[in-house]
């Protein structure tokens, strides 16, 4: 059988310049075929040149990702080599502010300490004795995990951290988030109360890091400062 050709003739309107050629049916499939492979592959070209940035964003957020994994890493170590918690409370501090990560580094609600940590008594953070309804602020940026009733604690908040730190804040008169809000460094949480177990309006403040309990008050220099309790060696 004999293939059926086509003649393309190419004239030009500025000179007499003129050419034709001869080109067969299959021949325009092919031609055609690989045009439409050129505009596909310029399409996906520029698409993934449209989501540069966001890769580089990720690129960012994977390595920012990895300096805190390796400070969760760096710190169970650590945590084995050391027997005073003070030192373990001294090294984070330090870690993350020289690498300018954020930790619960600032005081919820100003106040005077009154109570601090007694393991035997099973009492894992401090109390802050404060004005009635006055705002409890986070000290971080981080998700809220849980809101609500505790037997001891009454009002009881528990807000996640980047890095593995956890924070509680019982007593609360009135919660003004909700469990799984994102908050922001100083956003206000609640307001202060004394639900539950409490003898006057005060706010039980504790803080974690890696399922071990940190002293606030080695971390945030304010309840340093307005420490008036009876400091009890850990053991």
């Amino acid at each position: 059988m004999n293939k059926k050709y086509y003649t393309i003739f190419i004239a030009s309107d500025r000179n007499q310049y003129s050419r034709s050629f001869r080109i067969s049916k299959n021949g325009i499939i092919a031609s055609s075929l690989f045009g439409i492979l050129l505009v596909v592959l310029a399409v996906l070209g520029g698409l993934r040149l449209a989501s540069w940035e966001p890769l580089t964003r990720e690129l960012k957020k994977m390595e920012e990702g990895s300096i805190l994994l390796e400070n969760i890493i760096g710190d169970l170590k650590f945590s084995m080599d050391v027997d005073s918690s003070n030192a373990y409370e001294h090294f984070l501090m330090e870690f993350y502010s020289s690498h300018n990560l954020g930790f619960p580094n600032s005081a919820p609600v100003k106040g005077y300490v009154t109570r601090g940590l007694q393991h035997k008594n099973n009492h894992m953070g401090i109390d802050i004795a404060a004005k009635n309804h006055d705002e409890v602020r986070t000290p971080a940026d981080g998700k809220v995990v849980f809101c609500g009733k505790s037997e001891d604690l009454g009002n009881t908040i528990i807000v996640n951290h980047p890095g593995g730190f956890v924070t509680l804040y019982g007593h609360n008169d009135t919660i003004i988030v909700q469990s799984g809000d994102d908050v922001i460094k100083n956003q206000i949480l609640s307001r202060v109360g004394e639900t539950g177990k409490s003898q006057g309006p005060h706010l039980h403040f504790e803080i974690w890091k890696n399922n071990q309990v940190i002293d606030p008050r080695e971390i945030i220099p304010e309840y340093k400062e307005k420490d008036v309790s009876i400091r009890k060696t850990r053991k």
